[in-house]
């Protein structure tokens, strides 16, 4: 409040009238006062909330406010009072035995919103685990010259959730010269594991890869969303062994740097893989210099019988360039190793004619397995949709083709 003093308010005039010079005077007395009043209510105030500030610090009210992100509860412990007394949140001090003991004692976890760098031994997270990464949050890894390793790793775990992981990969400061088998984000003969949003970057090898424990037990029941996987060496993704993997919305582009250079692989390794109830939705390819996404399943024969069930949905690829998509299976000896059965769907893709000329490549000389191309969307690289024929006659059936090829287009 402001009060602005008239200079004439009291001034004698030959009207002077003592009555009402006297009420001017209660009048003044009476604004002072509130005007006083108030500013004792404002300084008060103000004190009230210097003490609610210091009785809540900073972080206190920053977790108040967390609870509202999803997997976050009362119960989460802050990896960041685990971190030794100086800490730095630039990602350049090594905290990996830190982090370590704390993804070790605790179930319910939320690392920090700033980086943390870390060493080629890498995290592992083990079984019924929920771990929440805030943004700005990132796990770095140390240059290496290993040409095997892990930066996050969950290896026989089951029930783990994690939401937002970073991983930056050490591909562009590698001390080494050899392999590609640096991976960021490992998942092993585990299961009902949930990646929400992981955003997986310039690893030496795959950002993302869902494999076996010795050569045995596959994963089960895997859900990636929303995955970023951009500039890694190998693959985005590399699919080894898995019965049941739901992944929706992946981002997998500029792969380059080590064969196959693919978005997504799905890259069986031995007999005893699985390729079983997966299904992929709404992925989105870019500048791989391998293939969109790649089928090699050709591995898995060897002890008898087996059979794939792949679905994939809305698949849009865009200057990969091999091939948009490529499906192979080509036995050695069919009669010995066994046969190969089942189906690959591929429903509504768009795919940009690739640098090779070949949308799509497929190969096999295995009878039983059918590939079905549905209402396909090919365009060159301004856009302009290629027509039905000129599509079937960009399809490279490889050397062999005794596998059923149908393409239904939307007509």
């Amino acid at each position: 409040m402001s009060f602005k003093w008239d200079k004439n308010l009291f001034k004698m005039t030959k009207n002077y009238n003592p009555h009402a010079c006297l009420l001017k005077a209660t009048f003044v007395i009476l604004l002072v006062t509130l005007f006083t009043r108030c500013k004792k209510d404002e300084i008060a105030q103000t004190d009230a909330m210097e003490t609610t500030k210091e009785s809540l610090s900073s972080k206190q009210l920053n977790r108040n406010t967390l609870l509202a992100i999803k997997g976050i509860t009362k119960k989460s412990f802050y990896l960041e009072d685990a971190l030794p007394d100086g800490y730095v949140t630039d990602g350049t001090k090594d905290y990996t035995s830190a982090i370590q003991k704390v993804l070790d004692q605790y179930d319910d976890i939320v690392f920090p919103a700033f980086p943390l760098l870390v060493n080629d031994k890498g995290l592992e997270i083990r079984s019924n685990k929920s771990i929440v990464f805030l943004k700005g949050s990132e796990i770095r890894l140390r240059p290496s010259k290993l040409a095997t390793y892990d930066i996050i790793s969950l290896e026989g775990a089951k029930n783990v959730t994690l939401y937002d992981p970073v991983v930056i990969g050490d591909r562009y400061e590698h001390l080494g010269k050899g392999g590609e088998a640096g991976v960021g984000i490992a998942i092993r003969g585990s299961s009902d594991i949930t990646l929400h949003n992981p955003n997986v970057r310039e690893c030496w090898g795959d950002g993302i890869y869902i494999g076996q424990v010795d050569k045995k037990g596959y994963c089960k029941n895997i859900t990636i969303d929303n995955a970023f996987l951009k500039r890694n060496r190998r693959d985005g993704i590399s699919i080894i062994s898995v019965d049941g993997l739901r992944l929706i919305s992946p981002y997998a582009g500029y792969s380059d740097g080590t064969a196959p250079w693919c978005g997504i692989n799905f890259e069986a390794n031995n007999p005893s893989c699985v390729m079983n109830d997966i299904v992929v939705s709404d992925p989105v390819t870019v500048k791989n210099e391998g293939n969109g996404i790649q089928m090699g399943v050709m591995r898995m024969l060897g002890q008898g019988d087996k059979s794939i069930d792949i679905t994939i949905i809305n698949h849009k690829d865009f200057d990969s360039r091999l091939c948009a998509f490529k499906a192979a299976c080509t036995a050695r000896n069919a009669a010995k190793d066994g046969i190969m059965t089942g189906t690959i769907n591929v429903i509504n893709p768009t795919w940009e004619a690739p640098r090779s000329g070949f949308p799509l490549y497929f190969s096999t000389n295995q009878p039983g397995i059918n590939l079905s191309i549905e209402s396909p969307k090919v365009i060159d690289a301004s856009g302009v949709s290629l027509s039905d024929d000129v599509f079937m006659g960009l399809i490279n059936r490889g050397t062999v083709g005794l596998g059923k090829l149908k393409v239904k287009n939307s007509k």
